[in-house]
């Protein structure tokens, strides 16, 4: 059957190239089980990755038996639309524009150039490149480039977009992380807000502000886009008892977001992203962008 319009750029290959061990495999790639086809990461510890090729979005993150990542309520996975949950893609446009929301990357099915075996680090690498489809939209040549790796203490992930083109480029970006919590009024998000410009987009016409604190709560429907705004962020989670980092580099704003629709499940969950989304990223021919992230959880200390 002709896939769906959400689905209809990229293709999964079978054929992935694989680099072998002769431990038990801690990737694999899975066609059969679920209506979309999705790869497991897993280390000897038996943290575990789950990821998908539609949208190369990963849905699951479980770290010392505790699932970091939130699905919303109001998702679906049979491709009809975009994963919602997990970490899904903004690009080449962050939120609404000239394109559809958050631009297309999100509604593609990448490739799976590569999967890595390895008891400590095992990974995998999506790739996008242009097409007739994303060239309807945004008229370029380009490879995105997505590695998740699955380390020993830490979830990271490489984001390299180049322009394969003869012509500059420009885009904006973002990782749409939606982080469990236990609810959100036992929730605090840190890192150096205070003083920072930010854009309010809960209200209409948004707001440009000044952060008032380094530490933020959230009381009501909230959806801040910091400007210059990276490097370590904490999500501290009372009730859990428990501290997920977030320490990125390239990325330089921060969204924070949460709408408080609980038909969405919004109070388990939290959106604490990296981005470039203030200021759009420009990409001369034959140049690449790159971003990191390493996402780490550990125990709320005692005072």
């Amino acid at each position: 059957a002709r896939p769906s319009r959400a689905m209809e750029s990229g293709h999964v290959a079978k054929r992935a190239r694989t680099t072998p061990t002769a431990a038990k495999p801690t990737a694999s790639v899975n066609f059969t089980s679920e209506k979309l086809p999705f790869v497991t990461l897993t280390n000897a510890a038996g943290d575990s990755v789950k990821a998908y090729p539609f949208g190369a979005c990963i849905t699951s993150y479980v770290k010392g038996g505790k699932e970091t990542l939130a699905m919303r309520a109001d998702n679906k996975m049979d491709g009809s639309k975009p994963i919602s949950g997990g970490i899904p893609h903004c690009f080449p446009q962050f939120g609404p524009g000239a394109m559809q929301q958050h631009g297309f990357a999100r509604n593609c099915v990448w490739d799976i150039a590569e999967i890595t075996d390895g008891p400590d680090e095992p990974s995998v690498v999506f790739t996008l490149k242009d097409t007739a489809y994303t060239r309807s939209m945004w008229d370029f040549a380009f490879e995105v480039r997505y590695t998740i790796e699955l380390g020993t203490d830490s979830l990271d992930t490489t984001f390299s977009v180049l322009n394969k083109g003869d012509v500059p480029f420009q885009f904006t970006a973002a990782l749409h992380s939606y982080w469990a919590v236990s609810t959100v009024p036992n929730i605090t998000v840190s890192g150096p807000f205070k003083g920072a410009s930010y854009l309010d987009k809960s209200v209409d016409p948004p707001v440009t502000r000044t952060g008032e604190a380094n530490d933020l709560v959230i009381s009501k429907a909230t959806d801040s886009v910091y400007q210059d705004v990276w490097g370590d962020l904490r999500i501290t989670d009372r009730r859990d008892a428990s501290v997920l980092g977030i320490k990125a580099s390239g990325w330089t704003d921060t969204v924070v977001w949460n709408p408080l629709k609980e038909s969405m499940g919004s109070s388990k969950f939290v959106c604490v992203e990296c981005a470039k989304a203030a200021l759009p990223v420009t990409v001369p021919p034959g140049a690449e962008w790159v971003a990191e992230i390493e996402e780490h959880t550990s125990e709320l200390q005692s005072p």
